[in-house]
């Protein structure tokens, strides 16, 4: 999926989902609630120690989740969601800004839950699931094609929309944002994200909701902390160098399947 152009200020948000616009991680209570096998905690724990990738784990998750489609949707329909999302991406969309939703999840609630809140419409990178095998079968189609660590590969989304020309913004909360947090020009952080911005001494903003987000970026903008044209913005870039990459096949090598830290 390219990404979008749009008017004004050259500004891209890419917005993670799970514990960032939903509350909780939905993929996780799924798999509390109707995971067959219970090693899923096991390996569940590997994933946040680094010993194996998210692309194999959630791969592995859809196997051995009940292979009920109805009893999955209505768990997820009960999960509470940020309700100050929409308002978010109305205000940063009437800026001239594209907002993009980049999930490292099961994928399939995610467009749903966005249309449920009144978000329907924003873009949606995430994996897909095909409900019509047994056991369930998740597809990667924004997976980085050499790299198989994980199944959306977060940096490859800030990637594109730097190469369009745009500033981008990462929203996030969890293990998975780090790669998309290392690329990006500004990152706003909280919880796991926020750790790992600590530990790295990385720049980062944090963040409550998306009321505080939308503040922020309103404040940035004003101060010229975010270019408003595409001249400040190739300013911007000419003033800094951009950071060497800490994943994918630059760095691990083509087929890597854990990550390396």
């Amino acid at each position: 999926m390219p990404p979008p152009q749009a008017a004004g200020a050259p500004l891209s948000i890419l917005v993670d989902f799970d514990g960032t616009i939903s509350r909780a991680d939905i993929t996780d209570v799924l798999l509390a609630s109707h995971a067959t096998d219970p090693e899923w905690r096991v390996r569940d724990e590997a994933y946040v120690a680094g010993r194996v990738g998210s692309r194999t784990l959630l791969a592995w998750d859809a196997t051995i989740l009940e292979q009920d489609r109805e009893r999955l949707e209505a768990t997820v329909r009960g999960q509470p969601l940020d309700p100050s999302f929409p308002g978010f991406a109305r205000e940063m969309l009437s800026l001239g800004a594209v907002l993009e939703v980049v999930s490292d999840g099961l994928g399939f609630y995610v467009e749903p839950c966005l249309a449920r809140m009144g978000a329907a419409g924003v873009p949606v990178a995430t994996a897909r699931m095909d409900f019509d095998t047994r056991p369930f079968r998740l597809d990667f189609p924004y997976g980085h094609p050499s790299c198989l660590v994980c199944g959306t590969c977060k940096r490859g989304r800030v990637l594109a929309h730097r190469s369009a020309g745009r500033f981008v913004a990462f929203v996030g909360d969890g293990e998975s944002d780090r790669w998309a947090a290392w690329y990006a020009d500004l990152v706003f952080g909280k919880d796991r994200l926020a750790d790992v911005c600590r530990a790295g001494g990385w720049a980062f903003r944090e963040w409550t909701d998306f009321t505080d987000v939308g503040r922020q970026v309103r404040a940035l903008i004003e101060e010229g902390g975010i270019p408003r044209t595409t001249g400040e913005l190739a300013a911007l870039r000419s003033s800094r160098s951009d950071r060497e990459p800490i994943c994918g096949p630059e760095v691990w090598g083509e087929g890597r399947v854990a990550p390396v830290r």
